[in-house]
């Protein structure tokens, strides 16, 4: 009767801890591409958010699909939930909270937990309720936001030149932790590195994107000086013609004693595609415990390219014809946060699997039935998984492009079908923003004056 009552246990263990949740990537992922902003949808999803159901994960996914649908109001109220979690659930979790954390993740995986997200997702998070707030002509709350954004770029600049190492460190400290993961790092790191020649990974973290898009809100909102500095980050880490060409513009409006006779403009901002996802691999690795070599299986995430829509955009006003130019690779993004961090996810899954094989060797030495032996064993078998839970829905590249606003925007795709035509007011400079996940879809436009 013992052994029954271990063997439900771990079997109901398993069944909660066993899911990659990539199930819920393609759920997400097929309530965005229908466009049919089911009401339903998103009830059933903030009823997940207000019973604390994995906030950070159905927050940002939601909250993107009611932008994608131009709930703005919605989306907001979603992301700021999301905001609430990164601050109350993450930022200022307990030393105990952490400590159970760091046990469930060891013990089953990180995917028991709740998702905490990766850091370009936060400034992200706040790129996009500035933007909803501009949506809806509220131009003071969009300021809070891309200052946040700012704000939380510069906290990821420090996080990861300091925090990620103390993962190797406090792993060191145990000396059979450290032979077994000494003993396997360089195995596991040597199959990375096939996927890294698929990404340009930068050295220092950095997202460009967050700094230009925040620069031409401050343009529109008459803060030239500010849009001109910050332009000019941008322009330092991209020497890009069409960068250059604009931060000659933002100059000569940040000097200029009298910017309202100057020319207007419009701004398009293409956001081209999806970002890579997670996938999972498995290695069998061997270590050592009391001088006998065991083998084990480790799970580990790796990234995934996904397909861009169009390959660029032709835009033209009342006089001129243009191509969009592809400026921020945020593939690159992405891939340079997961390499920062690859060690650290590296180490987390050594110890889980160290830990578990410990189990299953103590088990077989006490227990002669072999009942329990077989049951840790199908528990450390089912848990080995990876968590692939991410947002689904930022770009693989944005293409951008600055023209004189002579009354005209007309916008099409790489084939010269029309995808936006507008008349526009001379007097006022104008954002307009284009998402295309595929080219199967319909792009999404969104335009903003102030």
């Amino acid at each position: 009767m013992r052994y029954k009552t271990i063997i439900f246990f771990i079997l109901a263990m398993i069944f909660s801890a066993c899911s990659t949740h990539q199930e819920k990537n393609v759920f997400y992922q097929q309530n965005l591409f229908s466009q049919t902003c089911n009401q339903q949808f998103f009830q059933e999803e903030q009823d997940k958010i207000n019973q604390n159901d994995d906030v950070i994960f159905t927050g940002l996914n939601t909250g993107y699909i009611a932008r994608d649908c131009k709930d703005f109001n919605l989306s907001n109220s979603i992301f700021d939930k999301v905001e609430d979690s990164y601050k109350y659930d993450v930022d200022l979790q307990s030393l105990t909270q952490k400590s159970t954390r760091a046990l469930t993740s060891t013990l089953i995986n990180e995917g028991i937990n709740d998702y905490q997200g990766a850091w370009y997702e936060r400034t992200m998070l706040n790129v996009y309720k500035g933007l909803n707030f501009m949506s809806l002509g509220d131009f003071v709350n969009a300021r809070v936001e891309f200052n946040r954004a700012l704000m939380r770029q510069e906290k990821a600049k420090e996080y990861f030149a300091s925090e990620i190492k103390k993962v190797y460190q406090e792993a060191s400290e145990e000396k059979s932790l450290k032979q077994n993961i000494d003993n396997n790092i360089k195995i596991v790191s040597k199959q990375y590195e096939n996927l890294f020649k698929d990404f340009n990974a930068q050295k220092d973290y950095t997202n460009p994107y967050v700094t230009y898009i925040s620069s031409i809100f401050f343009f529109m909102d008459y803060d030239y000086k500010k849009a001109a500095d910050l332009l000019k980050e941008v322009y330092v880490l991209n020497l890009n013609k069409e960068i250059e060409k604009e931060f000659k513009i933002f100059d000569q409006y940040s000097s200029s004693l009298n910017p309202k006779k100057l020319k207007k403009y419009i701004f398009i901002i293409y956001e081209n595609g999806l970002s890579p996802a997670l996938d999972e691999f498995n290695l069998t690795l061997p270590f050592i415990f009391d001088d006998y070599i065991m083998t084990a299986s480790v799970a580990l995430p790796i990234l995934k390219k996904r397909n861009a829509s169009y390959d660029y955009l032709n835009i033209a006003n009342n006089h001129q014809k243009f191509i969009s130019s592809n400026v921020f690779d945020f593939d690159q993004i992405v891939a340079s946060e997961f390499k920062a961090n690859l060690t650290s996810t590296i180490i987390k899954s050594l110890i889980s699997s160290i830990v578990k094989t410990s189990l299953n060797v103590a088990a077989a030495k006490n227990d002669e039935s072999g009942i329990l032996s077989l049951a840790t064993n199908i528990f450390s078998i089912a848990t080995t998984r990876s968590d692939l839970r991410f947002w689904n829905f930022l770009p693989k590249n944005i293409q951008v492009l600055m023209i004189e606003n002579d009354g005209l925007v007309q916008i099409y795709d790489d084939k010269n079908q029309r995808i936006y035509s507008s008349e526009l007011d001379t007097d006022k400079n104008v954002l307009i923003m284009v998402r295309s996940f595929s080219s199967q879809f319909p792009a999404r436009i969104y335009k903003i004056e102030n």
